[in-house]
Order: C-alpha cells, then structure tokens, then sequence
C-alpha cells in the first residue's frame, strides 16, 4: 500500500529492559496485531533497519526474512543476496510478520527489497587498540564488542591500510559506531562520509571535522543544513579540503508505506529537547504516544516498533541499548556445513567459520558431527574478543 498525501508532521531534521509500551497505538488497519519477536504480527507489511545479525536468508531485528525473491541493492547497485554479510546495515521491505512457530524461535517475514550501504570509506590515519578505536579520514571510528571485521580486527588494523565501514552515525560527537569493518591494502576509487550537514554555503559545508567542496557535485537542489547526507569524495584533497562528487540526502520516504508494522534499530540522528519528535537514521519518529518515554538525546541508539503513517514510524516501543545489551548480540547462521575439522574445532556454514569448545551445546538428534554431515544446522554464536566466532549452540535446523 502506497503512502496516502498527508499534510508531514514536522521536519525530518535495541536492549536492557523495556521501557515503554503503548499498545493501543497501533493504526485501527493494522488490527492490533499481537507482539512477537521482531514486530506486531498484524500489518499489511512489513518494514525493517538494522544490522544483519544472521545469515540463512537474512536475520535483523529478530525477523528472518526469506531473501530469495528479493530485489537486493549494494550502495546504489543492483546486486543479490549473496553480498548481504553480518554486521551489514540494510533497509527491508517485506510481507507482515509472521509470529515464531517454536518457543525461542524467530519471526518470519518474505523480503521484496533489500536495500544496504557503507558510511564511511577510506584511508586509516590512526589505530587507538586501548580506547577501541580509529580514525578514518580524520573522524573517530568506534570499535563495539560486536563489530564484525573482515580481513582484520582492532589489533591488525594498520594505519595506512583502507576501511570500508557499516553502522551507526553519531551525530552528538560526529562518530560512527561501527558494526562491520572491511579491511583492504588497496586504495578503492572513491573514499565516502556520512554526516550531518553544517556551516553550508554555496561552495563547502562541513560533515564533523570534515570540510567538504560540493560546488561541482551532483547533488540535490534542496541541500540544507542539519540534513543527513552521504557524500562521495574523490581520494586526495585540495589544500585540506575534499572534493564531493556526489552529496545524497538520506531520505528513505520512499520505503516507508502507510499501515505497514515497522522496527528501526540505530542511533538518534535529529533531536529536539522535550519534543517526542526525532529521527533514527534519518527515519522520522512520532513517539507522543508511547508513554513514560526514556530520556534520550541526540546520538542515543535505540530500537523503535510501532507503524508507519506519512512517511514516519509511530513509536509504540523505544528501548535503549546500552553497551551491555550491545555486547549481549548474538549470531546466528542457518544451512548445510560446508566443512567441518575436529581437531582445531572449527567448522564453515554461509561462508564463516565458526569455533566450538567444551561449553557448545550439541543437539544432532542422532546426526555424526562430522565431515559427512549433510543435514542443515542452525548455529547460534557470539564474537570473542579476538574477532573469532564461537558458537553457543549447534542444533538441526527444523
């Protein structure tokens, strides 16, 4: 169902404990569906950002989408669903949610588009292992307990070496907290910034501590302070000052259908005190209707569900999550092991090689662990600290 031309509210400008919850807001088409794992289980569809948490088709928020008739696109690009990786941030628009059929289970939804970018791309100037983090074309880069790396960790991240980095803008102190860090020797064509504009004229404005020359950019007639933008920059500035050849608005009015259910994972990228008005990734939030509200500010990371009227999500939930329950995140990957080595107790399913240890829960139901395995699994895992996946649990996937 397409959105209906409504008057916008207002501007545009996850999990400790539960902190507020409205269940009569919920529009009267959505039938006051009942909660479930991921979102209320009674919408026409479905829309879902956040981090991929699982693999086999694709896990966010606690739904897992069925990936295989989905329009898949990477930056811009079309692509497929065998680019999706963890710790990826993506935009789903999919069916309604269907509740978990098993205790412990997840929802289910089906995926019609998928849709995904890096924020931030280019050289690493500095490498901070005690502080957790580093900086990336002069502006902080945070390591979580869960970011997921290809082709390094915190400790082998060399200055000098490229990044391309998925997550979480922060806009109170102009960081980004990542969930997935790829690392490279080789330069990539173009470096890329996400940020809040300001201090915008007809030629520079400044995303953090970055000053960016847009006058030949492509770019939107509407430019503005305070918009969330991501901007390509050619890779060797001018007298301390990069050059954009694209500035893009981060508006994603156009996948946020009336009286679909929604749930946003991320951090608060416009704020106004008092005002239960704000944006998670550039999505607008109405939260007047959730009550006891947590206090939040700019920058905070919160999981919002509610539905969506006009281009913004109705909260009827907004819980924050702290570094605890960030840490807290597990993974989880469902499919046929692809190879299984019983001496270093390691074994591959989606492409990750997972570890087991004397604290793994096996539960086979009678199958050998080992290479002839042929049955598909479901495997739960959380990240150690050296970037290495351990898995918790091992079971047949049913």
């Amino acid at each position: 169902m397409k959105k209906r031309s409504y008057p916008h509210p207002y501007e545009p400008t996850r999990r400790h404990a539960l902190l507020a919850l409205l269940g009569t807001a919920l529009l009267p088409a959505c039938g006051g569906g009942t909660d479930v794992a991921g979102v209320s289980s009674g919408g026409t569809g479905s829309f879902t950002s956040g981090t991929i948490t699982g693999l086999g088709s694709v896990i966010v928020n606690g739904i897992r989408y069925d990936d295989s008739a989905a329009t898949v696109s990477v930056d811009g690009s079309a692509s497929t669903a065998a680019a999706l990786q963890l710790g990826m941030v993506v935009r789903i628009r999919g069916s309604g949610v269907k509740p978990a059929s098993v205790a412990g289970g997840l929802a289910t939804a089906t995926a019609s588009s998928i849709a995904c970018g890096s924020e931030w791309k280019g050289r690493i100037d500095a490498v901070d292992t005690t502080a957790g983090t580093f900086t990336l074309l002069g502006q902080t880069v945070r390591v979580l307990a869960t970011t997921v790396f290809a082709n390094g960790n915190i400790d082998r991240l060399l200055a000098g070496q490229y990044a391309e980095v998925y997550g979480f803008l922060n806009p109170a102190d102009n960081s980004l907290q990542a969930s997935r860090v790829e690392v490279d020797s080789a330069a990539p064509d173009r470096y890329r910034l996400s940020g809040v504009v300001a201090n915008l004229n007809s030629t520079t404005f400044e995303l953090g501590t970055a000053l960016i020359n847009h006058a030949t950019a492509e770019k939107p007639v509407n430019l503005s302070e305070g918009q969330l933008v991501r901007v390509e920059l050619q890779t060797t500035p001018a007298d301390g000052v990069w050059l954009a050849t694209e500035v893009k608005v981060e508006d994603y009015s156009d996948d946020l259908d009336d009286e679909d259910e929604a749930e946003i994972e991320g951090a608060i990228t416009t704020f106004t005190p008092n005002s239960p008005l704000f944006s998670v990734n550039g999505i607008p939030v109405d939260a007047s209707r959730v009550s006891d509200l947590p206090s939040l500010s700019l920058g905070t990371r919160v999981e919002v569900k509610g539905s969506i009227l006009n281009g913004t999500v109705l909260a009827t939930e907004v819980e924050v999550e702290d570094d605890k329950d960030i840490a807290a995140q597990a993974f989880e990957f469902h499919g046929t092991v692809s190879a299984i080595d019983t001496t270093a107790r390691t074994f591959v399913v989606r492409g990750y090689t997972l570890h087991y240890d004397g604290t793994t829960a096996f539960d086979l139901h009678g199958a050998i662990w080992d290479a002839s395995l042929s049955t598909p699994i479901e495997a739960k895992a959380r990240l150690k600290p050296n970037g290495e996946l351990l898995a918790t649990e091992v079971d047949i996937d049913h």
